[in-house]
């Protein structure tokens, strides 16, 4: 009996530190970390080729026109084959409680139509997250257009 009091001491008494002891704060601001997380996300997806990974990174429900959004990308994945994707994460930054990312994103895609040429795109794009129950989400991107076969 008294082994079993002396072992179950120290366990609550490292139960009852732990609760003293204050949780750090969870850092609630938009990085460079997060931001290039859910770049790495959308591209993931777009090389896979895996569209509910790459739309994984957006929160369409708070997105203004989200389903808009989804049925263009969509239409994209089935417009084009083989897809290269590349970003340059320029800034991260937060506005009004709200994460924003600077890209510069290049993006060459086969598309379907034999008579078309593979797209290329540069572009400079700015993407808008928000911090909600699942994390950042990007809730809006601009240009939406870049993510499109139309040049």
């Amino acid at each position: 009996m008294v082994g079993m009091m002396l072992v179950g001491l120290p366990m609550q008494h490292a139960q009852s530190q732990a609760q003293q002891s204050p949780l750090p704060a969870k850092d609630n601001s938009f990085t460079l970390s997060k931001a290039s997380q859910l770049l790495d996300q959308i591209t993931t997806g777009l090389v896979a080729h895996n569209q509910r990974k790459m739309l994984g990174a957006f929160d369409l429900a708070t997105m203004p026109d989200g389903p808009l959004f989804q049925q263009q990308v969509t239409a994209f994945f089935a417009q084009t084959g083989n897809v290269r994707f590349h970003f340059n994460l320029l800034e991260a930054s937060m506005d009004s409680g709200k994460g924003i990312a600077e890209v510069a994103v290049e993006m060459d895609a086969e598309v379907h139509e034999a008579i078309t040429p593979p797209l290329r795109k540069q572009a400079k794009l700015r993407f808008v997250a928000e911090n909600g129950s699942a994390g950042w989400k990007f809730t809006d991107v601009q240009p939406r257009a870049f993510f499109s076969t139309q040049p």
